[in-house]
């Protein structure tokens, strides 16, 4: 999940203007007077340039969601295969210490034995499973919130660029100093992109929301292999003392 986080953040972020033609023939008096008549162009980049950084997050976050589907399927199939294996081995067991078994009681105890491991395998499938699910949806959970306050920075982005521009565009109008003009707009695309990196980054917190998530399953699993452990050790003590050993 951090990696996700990461990775979204590193796509979303504007390390440099927020398009390169701001950056363009900045330095000299002459470039700056024809800022009004270059306005219409500094527009459509900013449409262009806005769009494809959109497109390319959206297309970015889609991938890493249907790898964090699949995952979780692999996941899902391994530990379905695992169980099976391990079933099969403990009825492999169950028959080895039937065979043994020569006295009504012998058998009696075995299958009491039975009984009480196949009670742990399932009060412990049942707390993991349970330690997984609350972990998932909290997880999606985290993520749907990291999403939605992406898409509302990104949406603050669009709306105070297009606010400089229209601002802009009226300035040149009403005929206010170009210069003048450019340097209010620029001011203004850097606050606002300034605060676009504070909302983003504001949105990777939710790294602290997962690390909670993760810990608590960890102490929720420990609780019930441990818990799985002492009742099998219990289990393995009572068929010794019933077979006399």
């Amino acid at each position: 999940m951090n990696k996700i986080i990461s990775t979204i953040v590193g796509v979303v972020l504007f390390a440099g203007p927020v398009v390169p033609v701001l950056a363009q023939g900045t330095t000299t008096q002459s470039s700056a007077a024809n800022f009004c008549a270059r306005l219409t162009r500094v527009d459509q980049e900013l449409d262009r340039f806005m769009a494809e950084r959109e497109g390319k997050v959206k297309d970015r976050r889609s991938e890493l969601e249907k790898n964090m589907t699949e995952r979780r399927e692999g996941r899902k199939d391994r530990v379905e295969e695992h169980r099976e294996k391990a079933e099969s081995r403990r009825d492999a067991h169950y028959e080895r210490l039937l065979e043994l078994a020569t006295t009504t009681a012998q058998k009696e105890a075995v299958t009491a034995f039975q009984t009480a491991v196949e009670a742990a395998v399932s009060t412990r499938k049942t707390a993991v499973e349970a330690a997984n699910s609350a972990f998932k949806a909290g997880l999606d959970v985290a993520a749907a919130k990291r999403k939605a306050d992406l898409n509302t920075a990104i949406a603050a982005l669009k709306s105070s660029v297009n606010a400089a521009t229209e601002k802009a565009k009226a300035d040149c109008a009403a005929g206010v100093d170009p210069v003048s003009v450019r340097n209010t707009f620029r001011s203004s695309v850097e606050a606002a992109r300034k605060k676009f990196q504070d909302d983003v980054k504001a949105a990777e917190k939710v790294g602290d929301t997962v690390k909670a998530l993760q810990e608590t399953r960890r102490t929720a699993t420990k609780k019930a292999n441990d818990d799985f452990k002492a009742a099998m050790q219990k289990a393995r003590t009572d068929l010794k003392t019933a077979l006399g050993k």
